[in-house]
């Protein structure tokens, strides 16, 4: 199946209000439309695009993460970062009970390699239900994890399934960078870094692991959910007539997908986005 159109659809059957500016809705009964139930991918990172309607009657595609997925009751959680303005925003704040919802199929990153003996878990709010549901998902016998967790509103932090062991931070945005820097130095060397937050953020702690550190790439997986200056980053994007051609040649050159990330990066970086 391809993973560009929507694959399945589903109820929305709850809406709970996590935190502040954290919504949950529940969507039961996913299938195909040939009547396939909804499949995991199996990791606990998983994420799919939702379609959603936009104000002016437009689509927008929005990735979101798996929250929980319970199979036994057909049932699938999606928590929304409610903000101010945006289609997801939006068809959360008006999502009812009865209402449907389209979306792709699920994907995954987290693999921790064998022989890792700790797990950096770092992300701001956009990473929490990954997070929380890696949290709940691994293993007796997984190893412990160091959190590194960001949200703008103290009143937005989770009360999340941490173990004896574990060692959680919250900081704010700016600092996460240094914070995570430094964890990366505390050891030990089997260390698997999971990251997921702001774009530019990102790019920071990545190229701090792959081209610093130089860890492999089986060590650490990095997500850039959003952007902080996404309307400037846009506007000049677009701007960039041979940008998007370039960036297609390096996505379809035969490399591996580090490489691919390093030369992007390096493009974007040189058009000053």
């Amino acid at each position: 199946m391809r993973t560009d159109i929507p694959v399945y659809t589903a109820e929305v059957t709850a809406r709970q209000t996590v935190t502040p500016h954290m919504l949950r809705i529940t969507l039961r009964g996913a299938r195909t439309t040939t009547g396939e139930r909804f499949a995991s991918c199996g990791r606990p990172d998983e994420f799919f695009g939702l379609w959603l309607s936009t104000a002016d009657g437009e689509e927008a595609k929005r990735y979101y993460s798996v929250r929980a997925w319970r199979p036994e009751a057909d049932e699938l959680d999606i928590d929304f970062v409610v903000h101010a303005e945006g289609p997801a925003t939006q068809w959360a704040r008006d999502a009812r009970l009865g209402d449907t919802v389209a979306f792709d199929l699920p994907r995954g990153h987290f693999v921790v390699p064998e022989g890792t003996a700790r797990v950096l878990l770092i992300g701001d709010a956009t990473a929490l239900p990954a997070i929380g549901r890696i949290l709940e998902e691994r293993a007796a016998s997984d190893p412990p994890v160091r959190a590194i967790l960001s949200v703008d509103d103290p009143r937005d932090r989770q009360d999340l399934r941490f173990r004896d062991g574990d060692r959680a931070t919250w900081v704010a945005a700016e600092d996460i960078v240094a914070e995570t820097l430094a964890a990366t130095a505390e050891g030990p060397d089997a260390t698997y870094l999971w990251f997921s937050g702001e774009a530019t953020t990102m790019r920071d702690i990545r190229r701090h692991v792959r081209h610093e550190l130089r860890w492999p790439a089986s060590q650490y997986m990095t997500m850039g959910y959003w952007r902080r200056d996404a309307e400037r980053w846009g506007k000049r994007f677009e701007q960039q007539a041979a940008l998007s051609e370039q960036l297609a040649a390096i996505w379809e050159n035969g490399e591996d997908d580090e490489t691919q990330r390093d030369l992007a990066d390096e493009l974007l970086t040189r058009y000053g986005l």
